[in-house]
């Protein structure tokens, strides 16, 4: 599973200590101190703990979201989105590889289902046409235009690969993944949007925490099966 070893019993203690970890990162974070990169930690910790307990591609993802953490609190944007656009490339890869390794082998495309994939492609091309056509206009023209346009269709494309994972908690992962980057970008280009601060980090954080904890063996409860076939 990790890159690096770990015994199957200690896999549900390991998941819980580096969820608290994560958790008290995160809300230090908030507290009022001007600490320089005080973001940094927070991903760096899942990345950390995700050398034992997920797959390498998702030990990528996250070690790429660090990164960008790093680089988003230097104030660089660019590099803050070229780090997460790589990060965004492996959670692709991961969610394709397990898409065929688990998923596909079991499935039985009903009406239903298509049903479910026809309305998951219709909104990430929704939202795509929103960035394209009411935010990409408003990035200044050169290489920062190119990147927005690049990232929103990794991005769009990660969510897609999360939701066919018929997993909630991959799904709900995406999701907000999704509804952090365009607060963001919708604040950067647009217009300021009230309470950003929290509306962007408080689902990214959950949003990477959701995609660790799933990637791991430890399960924290039953979850409801997306796209029943």
């Amino acid at each position: 599973m990790g890159i690096l070893k770990i015994k199957e019993s200690k896999i549900k203690a390991a998941a819980i200590s580096a969820t608290a970890v994560y958790l008290a990162l995160t809300v230090f974070f908030f507290l009022p101190f001007d600490i320089p990169h005080k973001i940094t930690p927070c991903v760096s910790a899942l990345f950390i703990a995700s050398l034992w307990l997920c797959p390498w591609q998702i030990s990528l993802a996250l070690l790429f979201s660090a990164l960008g953490d790093h680089f988003g609190s230097c104030g660089n944007f660019l590099a803050q989105m070229g780090f997460f656009a790589l990060g965004h490339i492996w959670f692709i890869v991961y969610f394709i590889s397990r898409y065929f390794k688990k998923v596909e082998p079991d499935r039985k495309l009903t009406g239903k289902a298509k049903g479910y994939l026809a309305m998951v492609i219709f909104c990430a091309t929704v939202l795509l046409c929103v960035v394209f056509f009411r935010i990409v206009p408003l990035v200044p023209p050169g290489v920062l235009t190119i990147g927005v346009s690049i990232y929103a269709i990794l991005i769009c494309t990660m969510l897609v690969s999360a939701m066919l994972q018929r997993s909630s908690l991959f799904a709900l992962g995406a999701i907000l993944f999704v509804f952090s980057d365009f607060i963001l970008a919708w604040n950067k280009f647009v217009e300021p949007v009230p309470y950003r601060h929290y509306l962007v980090l408080v689902p990214y954080f959950l949003a990477q925490w959701l995609l660790f904890i799933r990637a791991t063996r430890y399960r924290i409860a039953p979850e409801m099966r997306l796209m029943r076939f």
